[in-house]
């Protein structure tokens, strides 16, 4: 595709004013937050189910931390999931059904939290 033919919906990242707004931040920086939680309980997910394995082997009960964990991740998927671009409004995550775990750009208009939120912070704007 010619670089002159961007698709709509895309913008070109030259293209957007350089200058953040306040909100625009403290959007990016919970888009991230709520991106980092979710991925701290994807990565941690061996850890549950070694530490269940031992409860099980000791014959020891496992509700608990099963009621917690589940818990943890539900919350933090919602949290997730009900997040908003700043830019499009749309849920920054969720294109149809399915959450998009990798994304760093919203998957509606391609807004990047990433970006907009390592600019804040050089640029000092705060909430």
């Amino acid at each position: 595709m010619p670089d002159n033919l961007q698709p709509q919906n895309r913008p070109d990242p030259d293209l957007i004013s350089p200058r953040i707004l306040p909100h625009q931040a403290a959007a990016a920086k919970a888009l991230r937050r709520a991106r980092s939680r979710m991925m701290v309980c994807f990565w941690t997910l061996p850890l549950y189910m070694l530490a269940i394995w031992m409860l099980l082997t000791n014959r020891r009960e496992t509700d608990a931390i099963m009621f917690v964990y589940m818990g943890l991740w539900a919350g933090f998927a919602l949290d997730m999931a009900r997040r908003r671009c700043p830019l499009c409004k749309k849920q920054f995550y969720v294109k149809h059904v399915l959450m998009n775990l990798q994304a760093r750009r919203c998957v509606h208009c391609g807004f990047d939290s990433h970006s907009v939120a390592e600019a804040a912070n050089r640029d000092g704007v705060t909430q």
